[in-house]
């Protein structure tokens, strides 16, 4: 039985807390003692709290009487539990640290078709321009924080033409920190799950596993209010996205069709707007 344990960084890698940050190792997890104004994985984030309520956790005292259990506060409140410094910037919507293995995919991306529709969940006529956003929202009181999830595709051809997604990506690290006692095996993989409902009437569930700038998800739940049988709803799905540089964004998709028929295609993405540098 042991505790899972999620480090961000490693004392044999010199630069895993940036060029001036150090790496201080805890039983709690190891963390970065990061130069004023920043804090986090690498030293890469500003220096702010995560959460409304750090405030009043530190004067509840929760940043000590925790410490020897969770990272959880120093981590979520570092400017309120003094584990970092206020700089000069600060995001307009901070990234919990949960979320920092899907730092990589976070920002609006926009691709282009050339002759055909194919696209997930739903197909459109011919060739569409696409706005793929990842955004960064408010950390909620309960559960765990996600990353927003909203698509805007227009028929080239008739703008009038729009299909719109909406939902929510969530990540569950293997090595996620409850605070409890867990027994499981040494190693694991990092799942990811993203809800989304569409403006066709569909909603889907996919479940998937993160790896390093990569995300391969199937759909596991589809419901649609055309019917499931209906000609525009697929009976399979699945997708991945990987990152090819840090501007441009591959997404692959393998469909089976209710008629049987076996889709396969894929896009590439242009990343637009960087919620990640979205200081204020």
């Amino acid at each position: 039985m042991s505790n899972a344990l999620i480090d961000f960084c490693w004392e044999e890698e010199p630069n895993s807390c940036g060029s001036e940050g150090k790496c201080i190792l805890q039983k709690t997890g190891n963390r970065c003692l990061c130069p004023d104004g920043f804090m986090g994985f690498g030293c890469k984030r500003p220096c702010q709290d995560i959460y409304k309520s750090c405030q009043r956790w530190f004067e509840e005292r929760r940043c000590e009487w925790a410490k020897p259990i969770s990272p959880f506060f120093f981590d979520n409140c570092p400017l309120s539990c003094g584990r970092c410094k206020s700089g000069d910037k600060k995001l307009k919507m901070p990234l919990p640290p949960i979320l920092e293995p899907l730092s990589w995919l976070i920002g609006r991306w926009r691709t282009r078709t050339l002759g055909v529709g194919f696209r997930f969940p739903v197909f459109l006529d011919s060739a569409y321009d696409e706005i793929l956003d990842f955004g960064i929202t408010q950390v909620p009181s309960f559960d765990r924080p996600p990353l927003s999830v909203r698509i805007h595709a227009t028929l080239i051809s008739d703008k009038t033409v729009q299909h719109d997604e909406v939902g929510f990506m969530t990540v569950k690290p293997f090595k996620e920190d409850t605070g409890f006692l867990v027994q499981k095996a040494e190693k694991g993989d990092d799942l990811v799950a993203i809800e989304m409902v569409s403006n066709n009437g569909l909603i889907t569930i996919e479940e998937g596993i993160l790896l390093p700038n990569e995300i391969h998800l199937s759909v596991v739940h589809k419901i649609s209010y055309l019917g499931d049988n209906h000609p525009s709803i697929f009976m399979t799905a699945n997708r991945s996205f990987h990152l090819l540089s840090e501007h441009i964004l591959e997404e692959r998709v393998r469909m089976i069709t209710n008629s049987g028929k076996i889709i396969k295609f894929r896009k590439k993405y242009f990343k637009i707007f960087d919620y990640l540098t979205d200081f204020i």
